[in-house]
């Protein structure tokens, strides 16, 4: 059973660091919403949310007053995750947000949102696949690496990864790959993977400090983690 895509809102000053964030949230499959302020919060659209993430930005004295009336006011008991540099910059002892230092990656988002997800949706962790320094959800067919750069993968694409990298370092066939994926479908031939495996390969070796490697050999394709990067 799929797991229901929950939202999570984001907040913070620095748009960059927004967008940062606003990538691993998707990486983990739930749905960011964006503000500006959290006098935003009140509005009704957000009272869904399972989540906040923010960063250094809530420390600041005067954004801390206001953020906790407006928690109380609107009687919202969401988890506040904030996102610092490091934990020593913590001044006192907010009951109201936990703490965690950047950088974070999906997995580790995930791993801390869990507990305060449905208890029915735990199928979000079986979803996330680390391979290399790349986070791969097989629900929403995307990787995200280390720089929370998402690369977003067609269904097959996915597929193709998914059944490689269950055989890593293990040469699979051109004929076992069509009858996996296709199941020897006629419009589907030796040309369809080679096809599929070029689109692939561009995808996920897309500048010269390779993660991933994806070779032909002798008419089989087979995927290696840089180990580099292992």
């Amino acid at each position: 059973m799929k797991r229901d895509i929950f939202d999570i809102i984001v907040c913070s000053a620095d748009p960059i660091i927004a967008e940062a964030f606003k990538s691993i949230i998707v990486a983990i499959n739930c749905r960011p919403m964006l503000l500006k302020d959290y006098s935003e919060i009140k509005n009704t659209a957000f009272k869904s949310a399972k989540a906040v993430l923010t960063d250094e930005w809530v420390l600041h004295k005067d954004k801390i007053i206001y953020f906790k009336n407006v928690f109380k006011k609107y009687e919202l008991e969401i988890p506040v995750i904030c996102l610092i540099e490091s934990l020593s910059d913590i001044k006192e002892s907010l009951a109201l947000i936990q703490f965690h230092q950047k950088p974070i990656d999906a997995i580790t988002l995930n791993n801390i949102l869990t507990p305060f997800l449905d208890s029915g949706n735990k199928e979000k962790t079986s979803s996330l696949i680390k391979i290399g320094k790349y986070n791969f959800n097989k629900s929403l067919n995307i990787l995200t690496d280390e720089n929370n750069n998402i690369i977003t993968l067609t269904n097959l694409e996915s597929k193709l990864l998914l059944i490689l990298f269950q055989n890593l370092n293990q040469t699979l066939s051109e004929e076992h790959l069509l009858k996996t994926i296709w199941g020897y479908s006629s419009s589907a031939n030796s040309n369809t993977i080679k096809t599929h495996i070029w689109r692939l390969r561009k995808k996920i070796i897309y500048n010269t400090d390779i993660m991933l490697e994806l070779e032909n050999i002798n008419n089989g394709y087979v995927l290696k983690i840089n180990k580099k990067y292992d």
